[in-house]
């Protein structure tokens, strides 16, 4: 059932990430045939271009944390015993859901306070275009959530079949 949500997570955010990714390509191409085929500058295809960017990355930044594709600094890790590995991997864990927790949080507020700013040229609340913060954020922090039980039921003592009580 888990893994079933999540490939189905997967299959979302992979499809937002390739809409907009095709949107900003075709953008860009329509800026350019405008500019040097047809002599007219198009002033919406470089907002378009602009803000489809920042949906793609963010988008695609949640599919890098579902598939634990994120870099890591392992220079402390690699030299710590084996039997704190897993410890201080759930304890990395944690703080990656609260950086989340709160990138989330005041996402939603900033999102809020430019809901009546317009775009220039499109003429659209910049509140859709930052909205993208907290869509991200809430995408990575249920991945990252996943990875934490994960990481948890990973711990030795989940492992080797020992009780805990």
């Amino acid at each position: 059932m888990v893994e079933k949500f999540r490939k189905g997570l997967l299959y979302v955010e992979w499809t937002l990430a390739g809409v907009f990714l095709s949107i900003m390509t075709l953008s860009v191409f329509l800026e350019v045939l405008a500019r040097y085929v047809l002599h007219v500058s198009l002033s919406w295809p470089e907002e378009v271009a602009r803000f489809s960017f920042i949906w793609c990355s963010l988008v695609g930044a949640s599919i890098a944390m579902e598939r634990r594709k994120l870099h890591d600094i392992d220079l402390v890790f690699e030299h710590l015993p084996k039997m704190m590995k897993p410890f201080v991997a759930l304890l990395v864990d944690f703080l990656v859901l609260g950086i989340l927790s709160v990138l989330l949080l005041y996402g939603a507020k900033l999102t809020a306070l430019v809901h009546l700013q317009i775009s220039p040229a499109m003429e659209i609340r910049m509140s859709y275009v930052y909205s993208a913060i907290p869509f991200a954020s809430a995408l990575m922090l249920i991945s990252q959530a996943f990875n934490t039980v994960e990481t948890f039921f990973g711990l030795p003592f989940f492992r080797s079949g020992m009780k805990t009580t």
